[in-house]
């Protein structure tokens, strides 16, 4: 704990396999990160029982294509644009703020979706290419489960609840009716239900604070001292946690009518 409090090891032990070093000493204990990857991953499964004979519960085949575009978006961010965002100006050593690329694209993906596990769908896409152009494959599969908790995972169990109202002021999704005719309107009680405009940047605080909290929280207070060795201090880590939290926070509603209106577009 001394060497964690302190941040005074310089040498550290060979790998033990694939670049990993399964060093338990974290600031947040192994047995809360399991037992909240299970619960992400348990609720997904449920999430995507087959549905109407389809494999994935509901998710449509241009579900799909948004996660593929989403993912190639962020990877182009991510390596391109991001890197480049902190040499015109530095606002603070405490948040990466370039981050907000990639809470807006989450966010996107969410919103244009409306599906449960798109987020970390789309984050296990990225990191699948990040993998091939740049980084390797070393550490995985623990950066698979990182980049989808850490960055996801209160978003994706958050659609659970929300679904397709994702980003939209309504509670839950608008109905979708058909009149005599048998065309398809939008109409009526039941296809119009009660608006809480609120809701929306309740939806971009979630998704922003959630996504703000993965590096300084899950990578430096677990995945990296699991994975890498890193090591760094209790003080330090948490004082970058809360300011990532309080910027995510704001973040994401600031982030959130941008969303709603695109979304309101593409549909």
């Amino acid at each position: 704990m001394e060497s964690i409090m302190f941040a005074t090891t310089t040498t550290k032990p060979q790998p033990v396999w694939n670049g990993v070093y399964f060093n338990t000493h974290t600031i947040i204990p192994w047995p809360v990160v399991l037992i909240f990857a299970a619960l992400y991953f348990v609720l997904l499964a449920w999430a995507w029982r087959p549905k109407e004979g389809r494999a994935f519960g509901k998710f449509r085949t241009i579900d799909f294509v948004y996660v593929a575009l989403v993912a190639a978006l962020l990877v182009v961010y991510n390596f391109f644009i991001s890197p480049l965002i902190p040499k015109i100006g530095s606002i603070t050593t405490y948040f990466y703020y370039p981050l907000i690329g990639e809470i807006f694209l989450i966010q996107l993906a969410a919103a244009l979706s409306g599906r449960p596990g798109v987020a970390g769908l789309m984050m296990f896409i990225y990191t699948l290419l990040a993998d091939i152009v740049h980084y390797g494959f070393g550490g995985e599969p623990f950066w698979f489960i990182y980049e989808m908790t850490a960055y996801a995972g209160l978003t994706d169990l958050w659609l659970i609840y929300r679904g397709e109202a994702i980003f939209t002021p309504y509670l839950r999704p608008p109905k979708v009716l058909a009149t005599d005719g048998g065309a398809a309107q939008t109409g009526g009680e039941e296809a119009a239900p009660p608006r809480r405009r609120w809701i929306i940047f309740v939806d971009g605080i979630i998704s922003g604070a959630w996504a703000s909290l993965a590096y300084p929280f899950w990578w430096r207070g677990f995945w990296g001292t699991f994975v890498t060795g890193y090591v760094t201090s209790v003080q330090f880590w948490a004082v970058t946690s809360a300011a990532a939290l309080g910027a995510g926070v704001v973040m994401g509603a600031v982030l959130a009518p941008l969303v709603y209106y695109i979304k309101q577009v593409a549909a």
